[in-house]
């Protein structure tokens, strides 16, 4: 039998949609932004621009209130090359172990006699190891420094989801720290707010020693570890210098570059507030800033030199232009010779001491851990499983389903939309039909259907079928049977599905990769508060409000896959546009999932917080008060 010959008229392509929906965003709050600082003239200005920049910052990260015994203790040392090297381990949350080494000068040392640095990973796999930290810390403590490396949380012996020899998670760390960034997120946490309460509590140690001159503190960092530094010095004001590397540019650039940017450096709401990386240092205006770059870094270097001038002109109202210093070498993304040099000199010429001096190599490595992984250690705990703790304890801040909405600014209020018929598409003897349903400004949510004749207009009929598709409403419709009862059978794609889907940020079609374009959407949406799930559920709202409109007295919904929950929470919020909704595949609770603690599902897949205010028993619950619900 020959087969049947598929003709196919495809309708433009909408690839950049998202691309170009959050770039307006990322555009007008970088507009928005460079007109205060222009505005800023005098000295009474900046500091003011500095004080709502600390504000501003310090309100962002949600860290503990309550500093817990570190419990630290040594677990083996050595000395080479004139360097004492200790290993070192602390809790920077009870039972939560920290692993990190210790440099210093060998030999007898004076109380608080040692300025002191802590030196903060970037996105080693082996974390404190890398041949490239370890040689700056052995070099630092050569020059005079007391110096603290130490192991961020997914790297080196601190993998959270190694708990015996045999476990394995990924050979790349920020697809842990990304794992381990959504599951936060349903608590309404942030990986952020954790990485950065590690690092104060490093500092906490590292000052607790007796060599440390609490006057004379530093920061220094490459990538991940540039991104910590700069964090942790806006927000402890116990540092009195800092050297952060291979991270400043602007939230903008990486953005407009389509740079997927890890769990830890997309914090919730700051670009929203109008912040950007520049405000991180100048909310330290007038203290000794060195910023380092590298001239081909895909951390953009024209952001890097943007910022610079937005914090010299800061510090230079504030009568200190000298304080803040931009280094840059040639070279790709990383920690290279000339920017360590640079950091030497600066903490050096800070300190007091001679930062002249031949650099160590990285010498001998050192294992903190008995078996080198801090959670084979009787008694620790991972972060996942503080997670999993969390899902036994009762619901901390219990919310209506509606009323959570309305916080996100998604209400019952749901206005017909403004639609475009885009050209149809004919297979065999059947035509597809689209409608581009304008959701929002400058999105488009695609409503299709499949006749014998061409619909510029909806058909009027009584009942309708509305598939909320799993990933491409086209290619559902073809395969799906036209309901027995006769209802017209429609498919929609939500934003960034079927003719939206995204080619771009390194244009990776795996929707279901922890580092690709979904997740970089759905953490750019978290940053400039609009996250892609409230977007898609308004896409649900509009296609429900164009068939109520339509004059369709009975509509049955189906959610499935990756749409289940944005459909299940847009009829919650309209209950009146639905009859029955059918969510195939549905799980029983988010809380499950969190407690399986590797799951597939994306960071977009359910709303950041819901879990602190019910879980979905409740949304099940209110969906199913006057309509029929069924869970398949």
């Amino acid at each position: 039998m020959k087969k049947e010959k598929r003709i196919m008229i495809r309708p433009p392509a909408y690839s950049d949609m998202l691309q170009n929906y959050y770039e307006e965003k990322f555009l007008r709050l970088r507009a928005e932004r460079q007109a205060r600082l222009a505005a800023v003239a005098t000295p009474e200005e900046a500091r003011d621009y500095a004080a709502w920049a600390r504000r501003t910052v310090r309100g962002a990260f949600m860290l503990p209130e309550e500093r817990t015994p570190l419990y630290a203790c040594v677990t083996a040392d050595m000395e080479e090359d004139g360097v004492l090297t200790e290993a070192v381990l602390f809790e920077p949350r009870p039972c939560y172990l920290a692993s990190a080494l210790l440099y210093r000068p060998a030999g007898e040392v004076a109380d608080g006699s040692l300025p002191a640095v802590l030196g903060l990973c970037g996105h080693s796999q082996n974390g404190k190891s890398c041949d490239t930290y370890r040689t700056f810390a052995r070099t630092l403590a050569k020059i005079g420094f007391l110096v603290l490396l130490v192991d961020p949380a997914g790297q080196g012996e601190r993998l959270q989801f190694v708990r015996t020899a045999g476990d394995r998670f990924s050979d790349c760390c920020v697809f842990e720290h990304n794992q381990l960034g959504k599951m936060l997120g349903l608590f309404g946490d942030s990986f952020a707010c954790w990485r950065v309460w590690d690092a104060m509590r490093a500092l906490d140690y590292l000052l607790s020693r007796p060599e440390a001159d609490v006057s004379r503190v530093g920061v220094t960092g490459n990538s991940g570890g540039g991104t910590m530094s700069t964090y942790l010095w806006a927000l402890d004001d116990r540092l009195t210098m800092a050297a952060p590397g291979c991270y400043v540019t602007s939230f903008y650039r990486n953005f407009d570059n389509e740079l997927p940017v890890d769990a830890e450096q997309a914090v919730p709401g700051l670009a929203a507030a109008g912040f950007e990386m520049a405000d991180f240092l100048i909310a330290r205006a007038t203290e000794p800033c060195l910023i380092l770059g590298r001239g081909n870094d895909f951390f953009d270097p024209r952001g890097t030199r943007e910022a610079f001038d937005e914090c010299r002109k800061i510090y230079e109202l504030l009568g200190t232009p000298e304080r803040i210093r931009l280094f840059t070498e040639a070279g790709e993304h990383g920690y290279g010779p000339g920017n360590r040099r640079a950091m030497y000199r600066f903490f050096a010429g800070e300190a007091g001491l001679d930062g002249e001096t031949e650099e160590l190599s990285a010498g001998t490595d050192l294992q903190a851990a008995p078996d080198g992984q801090v959670n084979w250690i009787p008694g620790s705990r991972t972060l996942p499983e503080f997670l999993s703790g969390w899902c036994g304890e009762p619901i901390p801040e219990p919310m209506g389903v509606r009323d959570f909405l309305a916080q996100a600014g998604v209400t019952a209020s749901v206005a017909v939309p403004d639609y475009k018929v885009l050209r149809n598409g004919r297979v065999d003897s059947k035509v597809i039909s689209i409608f581009g349903l304008r959701s929002e400004p400058g999105i488009l949510a695609f409503l299709h259907l499949c006749d014998g004749r061409e619909w510029n207009c909806l058909p009027a009929e009584e009942k309708a079928v509305l598939i909320v598709a799993a990933r491409d409403g086209e290619e559902e419709l073809l395969a799906a049977s036209r309901p027995e009862d006769g209802a017209r059978l429609f498919t929609l794609d939500v934003r960034g599905f079927g003719k939206s889907f995204p080619l771009t940020s390194d244009r990776d079609s795996d929707f279901f990769s922890p580092y690709g374009t979904e997740y970089f959407y759905d953490a750019a949406g978290v940053m400039v508060d609009s996250p892609l799930f409230f977007g898609r559920v308004r896409d649900v709202l509009a296609a429900l409000a164009f068939l109520r409109a339509g004059n369709y007295r009975e509509i049955r919904v189906v959610g499935r896959g990756v749409s289940l929950l944005v459909t299940a929470f847009a009829c919650c919020a309209a209950p009146e546009l639905w009859n029955s909704l059918t969510l195939e595949g549905a799980p029983a609770s988010m809380r499950d999932l969190v407690r399986k603690a590797v799951y597939p599902e994306p960071q977009s897949y359910a709303p950041r917080g819901m879990l602190r205010h019910f879980d979905l028993a409740e949304l099940y619950a209110e969906l199913a008060v006057g309509h029929s619900l069924k869970l398949a």
